[in-house]
C-alpha cells in the first residue's frame, strides 16, 4: 500500500514516501524555520526522487501528538487537504505510536518534553499499553522512571534516556496500523493532553 506519512510535531520535520517497494526518506531539525515553509517543499522532494505523484498515494498519514500545537495542526491539516481533494483515506498515528514500535521488550516509558519539567508519557510492556498517555510533573515522572527505561526523540536533561530514530518509529507506527486508514478525514484530529499557552491565558 503506498503511503506519505509527516510528522510535524516536534522541532523536526520528517516525511516518509512509500511507493511499492520504493522508499524516500527526509528529515530534518527546523532550527528556528516554521514547519509551513518546509513541508511542502519536502514533500515535492519526496514525490520528484521517486517519480511519483500525490494521485499514487492509498493513505496519507501523520503524527497527531502530543508536541508542538502549531505544527500538529500544519500536519494534520495538509494530509485532510490531499486525502479530501484526492479521494483517499487518512490515518493519524501518536507520538507513543512511533516510539513504542522502536521498542517492543520490557517495560518502556515513552516520552515528550513538555519542557519546565513536565513530561508527556504513556507506559508500554512488551509491546502493549500499559497506561494511558498523559501529563505529568516532575515528581510523577521521577516516580516512574523507577519502574520503566524511557525512550524519547532527543535527549532529556538530567535524565538517562534512550534516543532512538523518528524516521524510524514513524515508519513503523505507520506501517502497522494501515489498515485502521479511513475514508473519513474527520477521523484524524490532533491529540493533545493539555491547553496551549493561549487557552491558558483564557481560562
Amino acid at each position: 500500500m503506498n503511503y506519505l506519512a509527516i510528522d510535524t510535531s516536534g522541532d523536526y520535520l520528517s516525511v516518509v514516501l512509500k511507493i511499492g517497494e520504493k522508499t524516500h526518506e527526509y528529515f530534518s531539525f527546523l532550527a528556528g524555520v516554521k514547519q509551513s515553509e518546509k513541508l511542502m517543499v519536502a514533500i515535492e522532494e519526496a514525490f520528484s526522487a521517486l517519480d511519483a505523484k500525490p494521485s499514487d498515494i492509498d493513505v496519507f498519514a501523520a503524527v497527531t501528538g502530543p508536541g508542538s500545537f502549531t505544527g500538529i495542526r500544519i500536519g494534520v491539516a495538509t494530509i485532510k487537504g490531499f486525502a479530501d481533494a484526492l479521494n483517499k483515506k487518512v490515518l493519524g498515528v501518536t507520538v507513543f505510536d512511533a516510539l513504542s514500535y522502536t521498542e517492543v521488550e520490557g517495560k518502556i516509558l515513552t516520552v515528550v518534553n513538555a519542557n519546565h519539567g513536565n513530561f508527556y508519557v504513556a507506559g508500554f510492556a512488551d509491546g502493549k499499553e500499559s497506561f494511558a498517555p498523559k501529563f505529568v510533573c516532575a515528581a510523577e515522572f521521577e516516580e516512574l522512571l523507577k519502574e520503566y527505561s524511557p525512550i524519547a526523540y532527543e535527549e532529556i536533561p538530567n535524565v538517562d534516556v534512550k534516543v532512538v530514530s523518528v524516521i524510524d518509529g514513524l515508519k513503523k507506527a505507520v506501517e502497522k496500523n494501515l489498515e485502521k486508514a479511513s475514508g473519513d478525514t474527520d477521523s484524524v484530529k490532533p491529540f493533545y493532553l493539555r491547553l496551549s499557552q493561549a487557552e491558558e491565558g483564557r481560562k
